[in-house]
């Protein structure tokens, strides 16, 4: 029997009905469905019934990017979706049957240290954030392989993928990057600087982030916007591009420039 995981935004109303006209076509089709992860479990595919926002708790529950995901929008931007609501049964069944185009997406991995000790485990589709967890400055030193690159003092760093170029950091200034883009972007949050300038990295790029003044080292940590817990002051952060890939569902094809500029330009073709 095949499984399916279902991530449902309860705040709208049409998503809670597609789950449930997703239930009754399943139970004809000898599907079975989810709404939380025994484990072990890895599912056939992952179904996200809401936004981005959605998707991006569908992946983290999942704690998997082997399963292909399907993003069915009723959320406001819905950059990853993977067709509308009309067609939520067709994309699932094409997703299922392995007709369905699949979209390959860079993710970035990393680690928190507590001096030489790992003290949590880092994952992120769209951004790490680093930033201040006081109304204090925090200074950052961003090494690229080994290299010194700068040094600055402000509110934090946001290090992205090209799908989270769109998101966070494309609000405080970042560049829109192509989706097939393999590398990262890091952009600086406020910085205490006269000069502002965002840095894109290669996808085989190492970066590091210190916080060399102990005075201004007061770090939170952020992944896709959920907040991770350390059990230790945070002194540096290791980042690069996993090796994995999140596959994306995508019935209905679009192009990824049109759609940013009709989001955020109100421009159009048709």
């Amino acid at each position: 029997m095949r499984h399916i995981f279902v991530m449902i935004n309860e705040n709208l109303s049409e998503a809670v009905a597609a789950a449930a006209e997703l239930r009754e076509w399943s139970a004809a089709h000898d599907v079975e469905i989810s709404e939380t992860l025994p484990a072990p479990c890895d599912p056939d595919l992952i179904v996200a019934l809401g936004g981005d926002g959605t998707l991006l708790r569908a992946v983290h529950a999942a704690c998997s990017l082997t399963p292909p995901v399907l993003s069915i929008k009723f959320g406001r931007l819905g950059f990853l979706s993977g067709a509308g609501a009309s067609r939520l049964i067709e994309a699932v069944s094409a997703a299922l049957d392995g007709s369905a185009r699949i979209e390959e997406h860079a993710v970035l991995e990393g680690r928190a240290l507590s001096g030489n000790d790992e003290i949590a485990r880092l994952f992120a589709v769209n951004e790490l954030v680093l930033r201040s967890a006081t109304a204090h400055m925090l200074t950052t030193r961003l090494i690229i392989n080994g290299h010194v690159f700068s040094e600055v003092s402000g509110d934090g760093l946001i290090i992205a993928t090209a799908t989270g170029s769109t998101a966070y950091a494309l609000s405080v200034g970042g560049p829109v990057l192509s989706p097939g883009f393999d590398g990262l972007e890091v952009v600086p949050l406020a910085p205490h600087t006269l000069i502002r300038r965002a840095v894109v990295t290669a996808a085989r790029d190492r970066l590091r982030i210190e916080l060399p003044d102990p005075t201004r080292a007061d770090a939170a940590l952020l992944c896709d916007g959920q907040n991770i817990p350390t059990s230790a002051p945070v002194t540096a952060v290791e980042v690069k591009v996993a090796a994995e890939r999140l596959r994306l569902v995508k019935l209905e094809a679009h192009n990824s420039y049109e759609v940013v500029a009709r989001k955020f330009f109100g421009q159009s073709n048709e």
